[in-house]
């Protein structure tokens, strides 16, 4: 499984990131761009937890990692090596 593409092909189907190049895509705050919104975050959780077969903890979810698209996709690809 490519983490980045999923990460990537998941945001797009929400109406996709600002940023012209993967670079700017990655270093992107879901959040403050409005990609999703809190209830947003629920449904987020859960598609990855399923897909990606990792469970996040509240530590995951806090930390600043979880606040950026590349971050995101660093803490799936920890939890996946974890498992």
């Amino acid at each position: 499984m490519n983490v980045t593409q999923t990460v990537l092909d998941y945001f797009a189907s929400k109406g996709g990131l600002p940023g012209a190049t993967d670079a700017e895509k990655l270093a992107c705050s879901y959040l403050d761009a409005k990609v999703i919104d809190s209830m947003g975050i629920i449904e987020m959780i859960s598609h990855f937890e399923d897909v990606c077969g990792v469970r996040f903890e509240a530590d995951d979810m806090q930390s600043e990692d979880f606040q950026t698209v590349g971050g995101l996709i660093r803490v799936i690809e920890k939890l996946r090596s974890q498992a």
